[in-house]
C-alpha cells in the first residue's frame, strides 16, 4: 500500500516536472507521442524502484537499530544480574568483584543508573554487627566484609565529587539503617535528590571515624540523620559548607561519639536538632560562621500534621558554640536558660535565642 501510493506520488511528480505533457486519447499517435509516453513510463518504472528501494532500506536499518539496542540492553541487563549476583556470593572477593561491576555499570547505563545505586545502596543496609566478633574465625569473616562495605563507601562517595568522571551528584542515597563505622565523604557535594542516614549507627573503632570534611550541603538537597545514632569514635563536618537545602538531624542521639563541625559554614537552607538527645560525647561546632542558615533546636510544630515536635533535650555531654567564629545568625533554642553542657559564645544570652 505504501509503495504503490508512493509510486503515485513519484509519477505525478516526474509528470509536473516534464511540462505536464498532453497525450492525445483519440486518432493515430504521433512519433512525439509515443516518445513522451515512453519518457513517462521510463521515469515512473525508475521512481518506483527508487522508492521501493528506500522504503526497503530504511525497514531494514530500522530493523537493525532496533536489533542493536534490543542486544544493547540484553547486555546491559545481563552485567547486572552478573554483578547483583556476585554481591550475593559466598566469597567475600566475589562480593568486592560485584561491588567494582555495579558501579562502573552505573557510570555506563544511564538510563539504569539509580537502579545500580539503589543495589550499592541496599548492600549497604544489610545486617552488619557494629562490633567486632571475640571468636577468632568470626572476627576474619567480620573483617572481610567490613572491608567490602567501606569499598562501597568509597565508590559512592568518589562520584559525589567534582572531579568524578561520572557523576552521581542528585541522585538519591538511601543508606537507612546502615552500620557506619568508616567512610570518607571528603569533598563530597549533595546537590539534589534524598540523602537518607535515617536511623544509620555511625560508631568508630579506635582511629576510624566517618569523615564530611568539606562536604557542601547545596539547595535542592534534602539530608536525612533522622533518628541516627552517634554512638563511638568520630564523626567529622569540619570545614563543610550549608549553602542550601535541608539537613535534618532531629530525634538523632549522640550518645558517646565525638562530632564536628569545626569552621563550618552555614549560610543558607535548613539544619534541624529538634528532639536530638545529648546523653554523652561531645558536639564542637569551633570556628564555624552562622550567616543564614536557620539552625534549630527548639520546639517545632508541624501545622498541617496539628503535631509538635519537641525540642532536643541536653542532658550530658557537651554542645559547644563557644568558640563559633561569627554568630550573626545564631541558632534557635526556645529555652529561658541554659541546660548544662550547653556552651554558647561569651555575652550570649540563650534567652536572646527564641
Amino acid at each position: 500500500m505504501l509503495s504503490a501510493l508512493s509510486v503515485g506520488i513519484v509519477a505525478a511528480v516526474l509528470w509536473l516536472l516534464l511540462g505536464a505533457p498532453r497525450l492525445h486519447v483519440a486518432g493515430p499517435l504521433k512519433p512525439s507521442d509515443v516518445y513522451d509516453g515512453i519518457k513517462i513510463a521510463l521515469a515512473i518504472v525508475a521512481g518506483a524502484g527508487g522508492v521501493v528501494a528506500l522504503v526497503v532500506g530504511y525497514r531494514r536499518q530500522h530493523l537493525n537499530e532496533v536489533s542493536e539496542q534490543r542486544e544493547h540492553g540484553k547486555a546491559f541487563t545481563d552485567r547486572f544480574g552478573a554483578a547483583a549476583d556476585q554481591l550475593g556470593a559466598d566469597q567475600p572477593a566475589a562480593r568486592m568483584a560485584g561491588a567494582y561491576a555495579m558501579a562502573r555499570l552505573a557510570d555506563e547505563w544511564r538510563q539504569e543508573r539509580q537502579t545500580c545505586i539503589d543495589v550499592l545502596c541496599g548492600y549497604l543496609r544489610m545486617p552488619h554487627a557494629p562490633d567486632p566478633p571475640s571468636d577468632e574465625s568470626a572476627f576474619v569473616a567480620w573483617q572481610r566484609e567490613r572491608e567490602i562495605r567501606k569499598t562501597v563507601l568509597r565508590l559512592i562517595a568518589a562520584h559525589l565529587r567534582d572531579d568524578s568522571p561520572e557523576s552521581w551528584q542528585g541522585y538519591d542515597l538511601d543508606f537507612s539503617g546502615a552500620v557506619l563505622d568508616e567512610a570518607y565523604f571528603r569533598g563530597a557535594r549533595f546537590t539534589g535528590g534524598d540523602i537518607i542516614f535515617a536511623n544509620a549507627l555511625f560508631v568508630g573503632h579506635g582511629r576510624d571515624q566517618v569523615v564530611f570534611d568539606e562536604v557542601e550541603f547545596a539547595g535542592g538537597s534534602c539530608v536525612y540523620f533522622r533518628l541516627a545514632e552517634f554512638r563511638s569514635g568520630s564523626v567529622r563536618f569540619d570545614r563543610a559548607v550549608f549553602n542550601g537545602g535541608w539537613v535534618s538531624f532531629d530525634s538523632a542521639r549522640f550518645t558517646g561519639a565525638r562530632t564536628n563541625f569545626r569552621d563550618a559554614t552555614f549560610s543558607a537552607g535548613e539544619v534541624r536538632f529538634e528532639d536530638a538527645e545529648f546523653t554523652d560525647g561531645v558536639v564542637d561546632f569551633a570556628g564555624s560562621t552562622f550567616t543564614g542558615t536557620v539552625m534549630d533546636f527548639g520546639e517545632h510544630r508541624l501545622q498541617s500534621l496539628h503535631a509538635t515536635i519537641p525540642p532536643a533535650r541536653f542532658t550530658g555531654g557537651t554542645v559547644d558554640f563557644s568558640r563559633t567564629a561569627t554568630f550573626t545568625h545564631p541558632p534557635r533554642f526556645g529555652l529561658q536558660a541554659a541546660p548544662e553542657g550547653l556552651l554558647l559564645p561569651p555575652g550570649t544570652d540563650i534567652s536572646d535565642l527564641p
